[in-house]
Parts: C-alpha cells; sequence; structure tokens
C-alpha cells in the first residue's frame, strides 16, 4: 500500500512540475511580445520602414510565441497596421520592420543578416550575444530569475538607420 502511495504521490510531483515548466515557457513568450511591442515603440524607423504595414516576421517553426505574437496583430505602430509573418526558412526571409531569429535558426543569423542588409530591419535575436553576432538586439530569458535581459549593438543600429531612444540603452544589460 505504501510502494502504491509513494508511486502517486510521485506522479502528482511530476505531473506538477510538467505544469509548472509549461507555465514557465508561456510566461518567456509572453514577456518577448510585450518587450518586443515595446521596442516598435522606442525605435524610430527610417522613412521605408514607415509604409505599408509593420511586419513582424518569425523565422522557423515556433508556434508558442507566434501565438503570442497574434495578439499584436490588434495594434498600431503609428499609423501603419502590425502584421506578424512566418519565414519557413532563410530563403523566404524578406525585409520587414522586425525579424526574430529564435534560438532554434540562431546558426542562420548570420545568412539572415546579409539578405536584409542595408534596409532598416531590426533582427531581434533570443541568444546570448546574438547581438554582437549579427542581430541588432539580443532578448534573452534568463531562467534564474525569470526575466528578460537586452542586449543591444549600437553600431548595427546606426547602420540600419534605426534611431534608439536613450530609454532602451538605459535598460540594456550590455551594449556592444
Amino acid at each position: 500500500m505504501k510502494a502504491f502511495l509513494n508511486r502517486k504521490m510521485m506522479y502528482l510531483v511530476l505531473v506538477g512540475l510538467l505544469f509548472v515548466s509549461l507555465n514557465v515557457n508561456a510566461q518567456k513568450e509572453k514577456l518577448q511580445t510585450a518587450f518586443i511591442y515595446q521596442l516598435t515603440r522606442l525605435v524610430e524607423w527610417c522613412p521605408e520602414g514607415k509604409e505599408g504595414n509593420f511586419v513582424i516576421g518569425v523565422v522557423g517553426n515556433e508556434p508558442a510565441l507566434m501565438a503570442e505574437l497574434a495578439a499584436l496583430s490588434i495594434r498600431r505602430v503609428g499609423t501603419q497596421q502590425i502584421e506578424i509573418k512566418t519565414y519557413a526558412s532563410v530563403a523566404d526571409v524578406v525585409v520587414s520592420n522586425i525579424i526574430i531569429v529564435p534560438d532554434s535558426q540562431f546558426d542562420n543569423i548570420k545568412d539572415i543578416s546579409a539578405k536584409v542588409a542595408n534596409s532598416c530591419t531590426l533582427i531581434i535575436s533570443e541568444r546570448a550575444g546574438g547581438a554582437n553576432r549579427g542581430a541588432g538586439v539580443s532578448i534573452v530569458y534568463n531562467d534564474k530569475v525569470s526575466k528578460l535581459e537586452l542586449e543591444i549593438n549600437k553600431n548595427y543600429m546606426r547602420r540600419n538607420s534605426l534611431n534608439v531612444n536613450d530609454q532602451l540603452y538605459s535598460i540594456a544589460t550590455t551594449i556592444y
């Protein structure tokens, strides 16, 4: 009987940990989405970046992030309607206002950067050091403290005609 109760208790603990794990991952995407929306307001986009819809693209298959980003499609950046797109591969990437390069696609960041070079596209990486390897910004989720950390590459921002509000630099954990 005790063995049965111990197994049952262990099962309940494992199920509970699974739910906690799912909640933490969902929290990550919610925080990223909120932060990305704030970036749209703290970056002054070049003139061609203010035409048509404000396009946020995600490279690869990231259903949890896409589900959270979908909520932004009812919002605007200035007068532009936010449009969310998925790019299945690097070959599908086109110039957008923001391109998110998730961890699963990080090895392609240089190719993505080359594809949108000389445009006012902000590449956002999810990996620490990404802003020093081809992205303009890295939004890194720190599991230990359940918060986001921000890295910014000033040269990338200047080169791509993205004027950054000083508030953004003040909250960055790393500036390259």
